[in-house]
């Protein structure tokens, strides 16, 4: 982002690898750490989330690929249950 600090972002998978995401450009997105409530760092918590309900069997691959891509925030306060991010 032009005029802010690099490391005040991260370029972030709209779906993470580790949901079976791609590395191509088009699944990338720059992400600020702050300044926001949901932030880098609170989707980073969601994706660890669902990787643990998709490899325990509790949410199939092909929900958490899209919840994640249609609305993360939604996604974090199903999964994670809460409105306020930790």
């Amino acid at each position: 982002m032009k005029g802010a600090p690099q490391e005040d972002y991260e370029v972030d998978f709209l779906i993470t690898p580790e949901l079976g995401g791609s590395t191509s450009l088009r699944n990338l997105w720059p992400q600020p750490y702050f300044g926001r409530t949901w932030n880098a760092r609170v989707k980073d918590a969601l994706e660890e989330r669902l990787h643990t309900l998709v490899c325990s069997g509790d949410l199939d691959l092909s929900t958490a690929q899209r919840e994640i891509a249609t609305n993360w925030v939604d996604a974090y306060q199903k999964y994670v249950r809460t409105d306020n991010p930790m």
